[in-house]
């Protein structure tokens, strides 16, 4: 695979980064590039490790590293890596990978070209791993630094000039065959199960899950799933206890991707309420579905909902503020006209992205 275009990652954790990175792989071999994918060390579940050896993911280190030794063992084995692949380009994303590649590279001396990416805001990084970030992305061997949102873009406006410089802006989008089997999923019009409110995401912190719950405990008439695993399950659940609400919220757990777009298909409305996302595929997914968008009025969340023309295709509701979201969700549930406005905003927000656009810019920047 010698001059192939490699798709880095630190970890192989499950959820929307490593399926972007699925899909741009998939959408540049099947233009005739060379392409490979590969983790610095597996996510600890070893479910999620084989299931990510499955999708094609190599992963440097067999297992996470731990302390000083650790770390120098990881980095040695990315430059042998490296010297071994002789890759023409490397894309990367998280934190700790995009600041080891272009060290590594250096030492390798293989002259690939290294493509920082950003899935999420600068300031929710590692404040460490943040300000190597801003040194490392100034390399020569980086040749260029990648945004998935103009707002994650703009949250590293405090970087150097040359860093500055080297921003591009490459919006998610779905695969074809996702659009394509979204867009049969809408054409069956399935009945919608009533008053089913759905939420696609790792149950974490980022995600903003506790706002959701106590917002549900104001929306008697609602049920709530929630398509996801993650380290917060077992508090989660602990709260919908509390809130007297557990009947009524149903923790789906882990589901393929055509599985949690069925089931998705049948709710009546989509809500996340995160406290920060980078151009999260679970949203254009729900939008493509023409489920009426519920989103917290973050930055990066208003640039998802809002139209080519300016149009906000969603409603955004204050973080923190569960009776808002309450005061929405209820709104929407009980308002057949209402809900089938939104329904009709999010489908045309959904069908104005374009996964050979995304690939287009992939192709571009590779080609550069």
């Amino acid at each position: 695979m010698a001059g192939a275009i490699h798709f880095a990652m630190t970890h192989s954790e499950p959820g929307g980064l490593r399926e972007i990175w699925n899909d741009a792989v998939a959408g540049l071999a099947a233009r005739g590039h060379s392409v490979r994918r590969f983790v610095l060390y597996p996510n600890r579940d070893a479910v999620q490790r084989d299931a990510a050896a499955e999708e094609g993911w190599h992963h440097v280190l067999a297992a996470r590293p731990s302390g000083l030794l650790g770390n120098i063992r990881l980095f040695v084995a990315l430059v042998r890596y490296l010297r071994r692949e002789q890759p023409r380009a490397v894309i990367t994303a998280m934190p700790l990978a995009n600041v080891l590649m272009p060290l590594a590279v250096r030492v390798a001396g293989t002259g690939t070209r290294v493509y920082v990416s950003h899935h999420s805001p600068a300031d929710t990084h590692n404040p460490l791993l943040a300000r190597l970030d801003r040194w490392t992305g100034g390399m020569r061997e980086v040749s260029a630094i990648i945004s998935v949102s103009d707002a994650v873009a703009r949250s590293l406006d405090g970087a150097p000039a040359a860093y500055r410089a080297k921003r591009v802006t490459v919006h998610n989008a779905l695969p074809e065959s996702v659009e394509q089997a979204i867009d049969r999923l809408v054409a069956v019009a399935r009945p919608k199960a009533v008053g089913r409110i759905v939420a696609m995401g790792r149950l974490s912190y980022q995600k903003n899950y506790p706002m959701l719950l106590r917002a549900m405990a104001q929306v008697p008439a609602g049920t709530l799933d929630i398509i996801g695993g993650g380290e917060d399950e077992a508090a989660l659940r602990a709260l919908t206890l509390e809130l007297g609400i557990a009947d009524r919220v149903r923790f789906l757990g882990q589901m393929t991707r055509q599985q949690a777009l069925a089931h998705a298909a049948t709710a009546q409305v989509f809500a996340q309420v995160s406290h920060y996302e980078g151009h999260s595929l679970a949203l254009v997914e729900a939008a493509r579905l023409g489920l009426p968008l519920v989103v917290s009025a973050v930055p990066v969340q208003m640039e998802g909902i809002t139209s080519p023309s300016g149009e906000h295709c969603g409603i955004a509701v204050p973080i923190g503020d569960d009776t808002a979201l309450a005061t929405v969700l209820n709104r929407l549930l009980a308002d057949e006209a209402d809900r089938a406005h939104w329904a009709n905003q999010a489908r045309s927000l959904g069908l104005t992205a374009c996964h050979a656009v995304m690939i287009d810019a992939y192709e571009r920047l590779v080609a550069g």
